[in-house]
Protein backbone atom coordinates (compact mmCIF):
# COMPACT_ATOMS: atom_id res chain seq x y z
CA UNK A 1 0.00 0.00 0.00
CA UNK A 2 1.62 3.10 -0.94
CA UNK A 3 1.83 6.68 1.12
CA UNK A 4 -1.53 8.14 -0.15
CA UNK A 5 -3.82 4.89 0.15
CA UNK A 6 -2.51 4.35 3.94
CA UNK A 7 -3.05 8.23 4.73
CA UNK A 8 -6.93 7.76 3.15
CA UNK A 9 -7.18 4.33 4.92
CA UNK A 10 -6.33 6.60 8.09
CA UNK A 11 -8.55 9.18 7.89
CA UNK A 12 -11.57 6.91 7.10
CA UNK A 13 -10.59 4.98 10.36
CA UNK A 14 -10.40 8.13 12.42
CA UNK A 15 -12.99 9.76 10.41
CA UNK A 16 -15.77 6.44 11.12
CA UNK A 17 -14.53 6.97 15.13
CA UNK A 18 -15.36 11.21 15.53
CA UNK A 19 -18.17 10.77 13.66
CA UNK A 20 -20.56 7.75 14.67
CA UNK A 21 -23.64 7.61 12.36
CA UNK A 22 -22.13 10.52 10.00
CA UNK A 23 -23.54 13.44 11.87
CA UNK A 24 -20.03 14.41 12.95
CA UNK A 25 -18.67 17.18 15.77
CA UNK A 26 -18.85 20.32 15.84
CA UNK A 27 -16.61 22.46 17.69
CA UNK A 28 -18.16 25.88 17.21
CA UNK A 29 -20.50 28.10 15.26
CA UNK A 30 -19.21 31.21 16.41
CA UNK A 31 -18.21 33.57 12.89
CA UNK A 32 -14.86 34.16 11.88
CA UNK A 33 -13.89 37.95 12.34
CA UNK A 34 -11.23 39.84 9.85
CA UNK A 35 -10.93 36.42 7.71
CA UNK A 36 -9.91 37.61 3.82
CA UNK A 37 -12.26 35.65 1.52
CA UNK A 38 -14.24 33.63 3.93
CA UNK A 39 -17.16 34.56 2.17
CA UNK A 40 -20.64 34.52 4.58
CA UNK A 41 -21.51 30.76 4.11
CA UNK A 42 -22.80 29.05 7.18
CA UNK A 43 -22.50 25.65 7.88
CA UNK A 44 -22.72 23.09 10.39
CA UNK A 45 -19.61 20.62 9.05
CA UNK A 46 -18.71 17.71 10.14
CA UNK A 47 -15.52 16.26 9.98
CA UNK A 48 -17.03 13.00 7.60
CA UNK A 49 -18.85 16.19 5.73
CA UNK A 50 -15.68 17.80 5.29
CA UNK A 51 -14.14 15.01 4.11
CA UNK A 52 -16.59 14.27 1.58
CA UNK A 53 -16.96 17.33 0.25
CA UNK A 54 -12.94 17.54 -0.57
CA UNK A 55 -12.99 13.94 -2.08
CA UNK A 56 -16.01 16.02 -4.44
CA UNK A 57 -13.73 19.22 -5.06
CA UNK A 58 -12.86 19.37 -8.65
CA UNK A 59 -10.71 22.22 -8.79
CA UNK A 60 -8.18 24.11 -6.39
CA UNK A 61 -10.12 27.21 -6.01
CA UNK A 62 -13.70 25.36 -4.70
CA UNK A 63 -11.30 22.72 -2.46
CA UNK A 64 -9.91 26.17 -0.95
CA UNK A 65 -13.72 27.54 -0.33
CA UNK A 66 -14.53 24.14 1.35
CA UNK A 67 -11.49 24.29 4.09
CA UNK A 68 -12.37 28.06 4.73
CA UNK A 69 -16.31 26.96 5.42
CA UNK A 70 -15.02 24.13 7.62
CA UNK A 71 -12.75 26.90 9.43
CA UNK A 72 -15.33 29.42 9.41
CA UNK A 73 -17.41 26.84 11.57
CA UNK A 74 -14.90 25.96 13.98
CA UNK A 75 -13.92 29.92 14.82
CA UNK A 76 -10.79 29.43 12.95
CA UNK A 77 -9.49 33.21 12.10
CA UNK A 78 -6.70 32.38 10.14
CA UNK A 79 -5.11 29.67 8.15
CA UNK A 80 -1.28 29.14 6.51
CA UNK A 81 -0.46 26.49 3.82
CA UNK A 82 3.07 26.29 3.04
CA UNK A 83 4.21 24.26 0.11
CA UNK A 84 5.93 24.83 -2.87
CA UNK A 85 2.80 23.71 -4.66
CA UNK A 86 0.65 26.49 -3.76
CA UNK A 87 0.88 28.31 -6.90
CA UNK A 88 -1.80 26.48 -7.86
CA UNK A 89 -3.50 28.89 -5.82
CA UNK A 90 -2.00 31.71 -7.76
CA UNK A 91 -0.15 32.78 -5.36
CA UNK A 92 3.44 34.05 -6.53
CA UNK A 93 5.04 35.48 -4.28
CA UNK A 94 6.36 32.94 -1.69
CA UNK A 95 5.49 29.49 -1.22
CA UNK A 96 2.71 30.07 1.51
CA UNK A 97 -1.19 30.60 0.72
CA UNK A 98 -3.00 31.84 3.71
CA UNK A 99 -6.66 33.99 4.78
CA UNK A 100 -7.20 35.73 7.86
CA UNK A 101 -3.65 37.32 8.60
CA UNK A 102 -3.68 40.93 9.20
CA UNK A 103 -2.40 43.25 5.75
CA UNK A 104 0.14 44.93 7.72
CA UNK A 105 1.33 41.54 8.52
CA UNK A 106 1.52 40.00 4.94
CA UNK A 107 3.26 43.25 4.10
CA UNK A 108 5.90 42.77 6.64
CA UNK A 109 6.26 39.13 5.97
CA UNK A 110 6.79 39.87 2.37
CA UNK A 111 8.96 42.76 2.55
CA UNK A 112 11.19 41.89 5.60
CA UNK A 113 11.41 38.51 4.40
CA UNK A 114 10.11 37.28 6.89
CA UNK A 115 9.16 33.51 5.96
CA UNK A 116 13.31 33.12 6.32
CA UNK A 117 12.96 33.63 10.02
CA UNK A 118 9.66 31.54 10.63
CA UNK A 119 11.00 28.97 12.87
CA UNK A 120 7.40 26.61 12.75
CA UNK A 121 8.12 25.11 9.72
CA UNK A 122 11.27 23.32 10.65
CA UNK A 123 9.95 22.53 13.99
CA UNK A 124 6.47 21.25 12.17
CA UNK A 125 9.09 19.03 10.00
CA UNK A 126 10.73 17.25 12.67
CA UNK A 127 7.38 16.65 14.85
CA UNK A 128 4.71 14.21 14.44
CA UNK A 129 2.01 16.05 17.13
CA UNK A 130 0.98 19.60 16.29
CA UNK A 131 2.45 22.24 18.81
CA UNK A 132 1.41 25.53 19.82
CA UNK A 133 2.99 28.91 18.39
CA UNK A 134 3.68 29.78 22.20
CA UNK A 135 5.11 26.97 22.76
CA UNK A 136 8.37 27.57 20.35
CA UNK A 137 10.64 28.92 22.82
CA UNK A 138 10.27 25.65 24.61
CA UNK A 139 10.82 23.49 21.99
CA UNK A 140 13.76 24.76 19.70
CA UNK A 141 16.78 27.17 20.94
CA UNK A 142 15.18 30.31 18.72
CA UNK A 143 17.90 32.96 17.17
CA UNK A 144 17.12 36.41 17.17
CA UNK A 145 15.70 36.94 13.84
CA UNK A 146 13.46 33.92 15.26
CA UNK A 147 12.32 35.36 18.14
CA UNK A 148 11.93 38.56 16.30
CA UNK A 149 9.58 36.79 14.20
CA UNK A 150 7.57 35.76 17.44
CA UNK A 151 7.08 38.87 18.97
CA UNK A 152 6.16 40.38 15.81
CA UNK A 153 3.07 37.61 15.92
CA UNK A 154 2.54 38.89 19.58
CA UNK A 155 2.44 42.20 18.31
CA UNK A 156 0.42 41.91 15.31
CA UNK A 157 -2.29 39.59 17.93
CA UNK A 158 -1.64 36.71 16.26
CA UNK A 159 0.36 34.49 18.62
CA UNK A 160 -2.26 32.13 19.05
CA UNK A 161 -2.33 29.04 17.33
CA UNK A 162 -0.97 25.82 16.37
CA UNK A 163 1.37 24.32 13.29
CA UNK A 164 1.77 21.06 11.60
CA UNK A 165 2.50 18.87 9.15
CA UNK A 166 0.60 17.31 6.55
CA UNK A 167 2.23 14.21 4.15
CA UNK A 168 2.00 13.35 0.74
CA UNK A 169 3.38 11.47 -1.87
CA UNK A 170 6.93 11.57 -3.20
CA UNK A 171 7.78 13.83 0.06
CA UNK A 172 5.21 16.23 -1.29
CA UNK A 173 4.36 17.14 2.39
CA UNK A 174 3.39 21.37 3.80
CA UNK A 175 3.00 22.80 6.86
CA UNK A 176 -0.32 24.09 7.81
CA UNK A 177 -0.65 26.89 10.65
CA UNK A 178 -4.06 27.79 12.16
CA UNK A 179 -4.52 30.32 14.26
CA UNK A 180 -7.10 31.40 16.67
CA UNK A 181 -8.30 34.36 18.67
CA UNK A 182 -6.08 36.19 20.60
CA UNK A 183 -7.69 35.08 24.34
CA UNK A 184 -9.02 31.91 23.04
CA UNK A 185 -8.33 29.01 25.39
CA UNK A 186 -6.14 25.78 24.30
CA UNK A 187 -8.31 23.63 21.77
CA UNK A 188 -8.29 20.23 23.17
CA UNK A 189 -6.47 17.36 21.88
CA UNK A 190 -9.06 15.68 20.11
CA UNK A 191 -9.99 19.35 18.80
CA UNK A 192 -6.88 19.40 17.36
CA UNK A 193 -6.67 16.09 15.98
CA UNK A 194 -10.01 16.74 14.22
CA UNK A 195 -8.35 19.90 12.84
CA UNK A 196 -4.65 17.37 12.01
CA UNK A 197 -7.20 14.81 10.01
CA UNK A 198 -9.15 17.90 7.81
CA UNK A 199 -5.81 19.51 7.07
CA UNK A 200 -4.24 15.81 5.83
CA UNK A 201 -7.81 15.30 4.01
CA UNK A 202 -7.45 18.36 2.21
CA UNK A 203 -3.89 18.00 1.12
CA UNK A 204 -4.44 14.47 -0.06
CA UNK A 205 -6.71 16.04 -2.27
CA UNK A 206 -4.27 18.47 -3.25
CA UNK A 207 -1.87 16.45 -4.62
CA UNK A 208 -5.09 14.24 -6.55
CA UNK A 209 -6.08 17.79 -8.30
CA UNK A 210 -2.53 19.16 -8.78
CA UNK A 211 -0.73 15.58 -10.06
CA UNK A 212 -1.11 16.29 -13.29
CA UNK A 213 1.68 18.55 -13.39
CA UNK A 214 3.81 16.18 -13.71
CA UNK A 215 3.58 15.23 -17.13
CA UNK A 216 5.13 18.71 -17.60
CA UNK A 217 8.36 17.62 -14.90
CA UNK A 218 9.07 14.55 -17.01
CA UNK A 219 9.88 16.36 -20.29
CA UNK A 220 13.03 17.27 -18.46
CA UNK A 221 16.02 16.24 -21.46
CA UNK A 222 18.22 13.27 -20.65
CA UNK A 223 21.11 16.77 -19.79
CA UNK A 224 19.05 18.48 -17.49
CA UNK A 225 18.33 15.50 -15.62
CA UNK A 226 21.77 15.30 -15.46
CA UNK A 227 22.49 18.58 -13.96
CA UNK A 228 19.26 18.46 -11.86
CA UNK A 229 21.21 15.48 -9.71
CA UNK A 230 24.23 17.37 -10.13
CA UNK A 231 22.63 19.92 -8.44
CA UNK A 232 20.70 17.59 -5.76
CA UNK A 233 24.34 16.63 -4.79
CA UNK A 234 25.21 20.02 -4.16
CA UNK A 235 27.70 20.61 -6.74
CA UNK A 236 27.77 24.14 -8.31
CA UNK A 237 27.46 24.39 -12.26
CA UNK A 238 31.36 25.07 -12.37
CA UNK A 239 31.98 22.13 -11.16
CA UNK A 240 29.61 20.43 -12.96
CA UNK A 241 29.81 21.43 -16.18
CA UNK A 242 33.93 20.08 -14.99
CA UNK A 243 32.19 16.76 -14.52
CA UNK A 244 30.10 16.68 -17.69
CA UNK A 245 33.36 17.76 -19.94
CA UNK A 246 31.39 21.04 -21.11
CA UNK A 247 31.57 25.11 -20.72
CA UNK A 248 29.81 27.03 -17.41
CA UNK A 249 27.71 28.49 -20.41
CA UNK A 250 26.56 25.44 -21.24
CA UNK A 251 25.12 24.16 -17.40
CA UNK A 252 23.69 27.60 -17.38
CA UNK A 253 21.40 27.57 -20.02
CA UNK A 254 20.67 23.97 -19.12
CA UNK A 255 19.64 25.14 -15.77
CA UNK A 256 17.70 27.63 -16.97
CA UNK A 257 15.59 25.50 -19.18
CA UNK A 258 15.02 22.95 -16.50
CA UNK A 259 13.89 25.96 -14.04
CA UNK A 260 11.42 26.89 -16.78
CA UNK A 261 10.13 23.48 -17.04
CA UNK A 262 10.11 23.24 -13.25
CA UNK A 263 8.22 26.29 -13.00
CA UNK A 264 10.72 27.54 -10.07
CA UNK A 265 13.51 29.87 -9.82
CA UNK A 266 16.32 28.88 -7.95
CA UNK A 267 18.51 25.67 -7.04
CA UNK A 268 16.62 24.58 -3.84
CA UNK A 269 12.83 24.69 -5.47
CA UNK A 270 14.14 22.23 -8.18
CA UNK A 271 15.33 19.75 -6.29
CA UNK A 272 12.42 19.60 -3.57
CA UNK A 273 9.97 19.75 -6.55
CA UNK A 274 11.75 17.13 -8.59
CA UNK A 275 11.63 14.76 -5.22
CA UNK A 276 8.16 15.62 -4.48
CA UNK A 277 7.42 14.91 -8.17
CA UNK A 278 9.32 11.75 -8.29
CA UNK A 279 12.06 12.80 -10.63
CA UNK A 280 14.22 12.25 -8.14
CA UNK A 281 15.18 9.60 -5.57
CA UNK A 282 15.35 11.23 -2.03
CA UNK A 283 16.68 7.93 -0.74
CA UNK A 284 18.62 6.88 -3.46
CA UNK A 285 21.92 7.73 -5.97
CA UNK A 286 20.47 11.13 -6.54
CA UNK A 287 21.40 12.50 -3.55
CA UNK A 288 24.83 10.82 -2.90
Amino acid sequence: MDVTSLARVTLRYFASTLNKGGSGRRLSGKPVIGAQCMGKEKSDMGLLQFMKAVRKAETVPSLWRIVQVFARDRDIRRVSYHSVEVKAFGETSFDVVQFGFPETFKRRYLEDRLYLKNPFLSIAAAQIEPFYWSDTPDIVDLSASQQKYLDILKQEGIYNGIAFQVYGPNSRNAVVGVGFHADAARRSKDHVFELQMAAQCAHLQFCTLTSGDRASYQKLSPRELEVLRWIARGKSNSVIASIMGVSRHTVDTITRRMFEKLRVTDRTSAVVRAIRTGLLSHSGDDLL
